[in-house]
């Protein structure tokens, strides 16, 4: 695993710590109300999991995405009765919280509604498209590994497709999360479950299923 404290990462897969303190510091909540006991984390993680679940989440540090992978899992199953849609949930309310506490206030599509509805179809989609290229730029900046690319679906000239090459060590929690943190970004136009995602050999694409 990589250093935490570390401003760059090893050649083991890692991500940066922003993707992994809330659902650390969720795990640390379900211990102390007793939803979770010690014995079932430590049946569940790693010993170098429990040392870093006891230890400070660095937000700029690096870590072991199979670390995120066992933690999302954890409270999967924890929270969600083990099914995934909690993980498309989780990321779909990361996402919009990101969205409106300003991140991607360069986004003429996911915050702005209201010109969202004066656009004509196309325009839609060439604002939409430039809002994915931020969204795959930042995915670019908490990976270590993995290479992003927006490209116009073959199959349907009005829809995206988000590729992620490179995307054997990417763990499915994670595509899961993924899918609900992109679907957010069309939720304040009234748009939900846009987004699916599909292993295709060494990478993942997520498709849109219909056309804005």
């Amino acid at each position: 695993m990589t250093d935490a404290s570390a401003n760059t990462p090893s050649s083991t897969p890692s991500m940066k710590g922003s993707l992994i303190a809330d659902m650390v510091g969720d795990i640390r909540k379900l211990v102390d109300d007793q939803t979770l006991s010690r014995a079932e984390l430590e049946r569940r993680l790693t010993r170098d999991d429990l040392a870093l679940l006891d230890s400070q989440i660095a937000v700029s540090g690096w870590y072991d995405v199979r670390f995120y992978a066992r933690c999302a899992e954890l409270l999967r199953d924890a929270l969600g009765d083990g099914d995934d849609g909690y993980l498309v949930q989780r990321g779909f309310d990361r996402g919009r919280a990101l969205i409106e506490a300003g991140l991607y206030q360069q986004m003429e599509y996911a915050k702005r509604p209201q010109v969202g509805q004066a656009m004509s179809r196309e325009e839609r989609f060439r604002a939409y498209g430039s809002d994915l290229r931020l969204f795959v730029t930042l995915s670019k900046s908490l990976l270590n590994f993995t290479e992003w690319s927006i490209v116009v679906d073959p199959e349907h000239a009005d829809r995206y497709r988000v590729v992620v090459a490179g995307a054997d060590a990417y763990p499915d929690a994670l595509a899961w999360a993924t899918e609900g943190f992109v679907d957010a970004m069309a939720a304040s136009h009234g748009m939900r479950s846009l987004w699916r995602h599909a292993r295709i050999d060494d990478r993942i694409e997520f498709r849109m299923t219909r056309s804005l």
